[in-house]
């Protein structure tokens, strides 16, 4: 496909346009850094649903109380940010402890915090597609790149449409010719809900359709909950079609359904779970379905260690690694239940957006414990790995007989 690199320039331009625009000033307002033990991140709004569980998590947390402050930006945004220690100078959110409010739940709205007069430079950038997807450069030396999980990303339709598929190749024409690409009943630009530039799910779907990001065609939205709306709220739902990062669709399934995509060189449409109403992902863990991007988060590093001791406990929970101090919760479940798939389930990789899969097996696998939490494992259960050995192999972990 053609050059992606327009991403760039758009990211620098909302970096600066983000760090320009002064806060507000609302009396009342906590300032972040009198908030216990902050960690700052400036995150893709489709990983909001995962920070907010995370977020409570760790302010509960006696062993390593944290919390975590942020804002939302595109991946590239953040990207460009944390490469030129852009400081956020508008007001961020977090999320209140349970001592504080302890009717909060991760459906309710985090709350706002004035940052440092001269703004604050983010511990933690994340993108939700491949680093280079934005920026083909080498990151900075002084830079730390941490895989997180797997987000998938969909097509979804009003729940009124009758529509139930598409192919990369409709696909290509409706997104990068609109009306012009004959391919009905998507063919009403006016009626087709994408991203702007720099966020995650226009540039996974770029990559995977060959459609370059200035190319494609539609209402361009800032945020996820735009497209959300745009569908739902439709006066032409037949025509309507929109892109979602895949956990943001699981929240809104009463409304909206997701379309089978059949990829270039497929012969069959896939959903990214078993069926249209599983959330087992596993058409997406064996390599069926294939748009989704790994996680990426950055964070400034000295001899590859995080400078920040908070940020790096972050990170481990996050990446699935052992965390010390051992915290009061399993951090792979937020992951899990807002949609995303660590990387101990997954049985496929890339090395690059829209790239080629290959067989994966990861050094410690989860996909039993992974499947029991979002539906029903048929693994052998267990208390000790002897049990697992004495009927065919594998380890005990997490109660389940993984197979290493």
């Amino acid at each position: 496909m053609g050059t992606l690199s327009y991403p760039l320039a758009a990211a620098a331009l909302a970096a600066a346009a983000l760090a320009a625009v002064p806060r507000a000033a609302h009396a009342g307002l906590p300032p972040c850094a009198s908030l216990p033990n902050p960690v700052y991140l400036q995150i893709g709004d489709t990983q909001q649903p995962l920070i907010k569980e995370l977020g409570r998590a760790l302010r509960d947390n006696p062993p390593n109380p944290l919390t975590l402050v942020y804002v939302t930006s595109g991946s590239c945004t953040n990207i460009a940010a944390i490469y030129n220690d852009t400081p956020i100078t508008t007001n961020l959110l977090y999320v209140p402890s349970t001592v504080e409010d302890p009717r909060w739940t991760t459906a309710s709205a985090a709350r706002s915090c004035t940052p440092p007069p001269n703004g604050i430079v983010p511990d933690i950038a994340n993108s939700n597609v491949f680093i280079s997807a934005c920026d083909t450069n080498p990151v900075p030396a002084n830079l730390g790149v941490y895989t997180g999980p797997i987000q998938a990303y969909v097509l979804a339709v009003p729940e009124a449409s009758t529509e139930t598929a598409i192919t990369a190749e409709e696909a290509y024409f409706a997104f990068g010719f609109g009306r012009a690409g004959g391919i009905a009943p998507w063919d009403d630009e006016t009626q087709m809900q994408i991203r702007t530039a720099t966020k995650s799910t226009l540039l996974s779907w770029a990559f995977n359709i060959a459609v370059p990001v200035p190319k494609w065609k539609g209402i361009r939205n800032d945020s996820s909950t735009m497209v959300v709306n745009g569908l739902r709220n439709s006066t032409a739902p037949a025509k309507a079609i929109g892109i979602l990062g895949a956990e943001v669709y699981d929240q809104f399934r009463n409304d909206l359904d997701v379309l089978a995509f059949r990829g270039f060189k497929q012969y069959a449409a896939y959903y990214p779970d078993s069926d249209a109403t599983s959330f087992d992902k596993k058409n997406v863990r064996d390599g069926h379905y294939t748009v989704w991007s790994p996680t990426v988060y950055l964070t400034k590093v000295t001899g590859g260690v995080p400078n920040s001791a908070r940020a790096r406990y972050l990170l481990d929970m996050i990446t699935n690694h052992a965390v010390t101090p051992v915290p009061n919760f399993n951090p792979t479940l937020p992951v899990i239940h807002n949609g995303l798939v660590p990387d101990c389930a997954m049985g496929v990789k890339r090395a690059a957006e829209g790239g080629e899969l290959s067989l994966y097996a990861p050094a410690e696998s989860c996909v039993c414990y992974y499947e029991d939490q979002v539906g029903t494992s048929t693994c052998r259960t267990c208390l000790a790995t002897p049990e697992c050995t004495a009927t065919g192999g594998g380890v005990c972990r997490s109660g389940f007989c993984e197979v290493q």
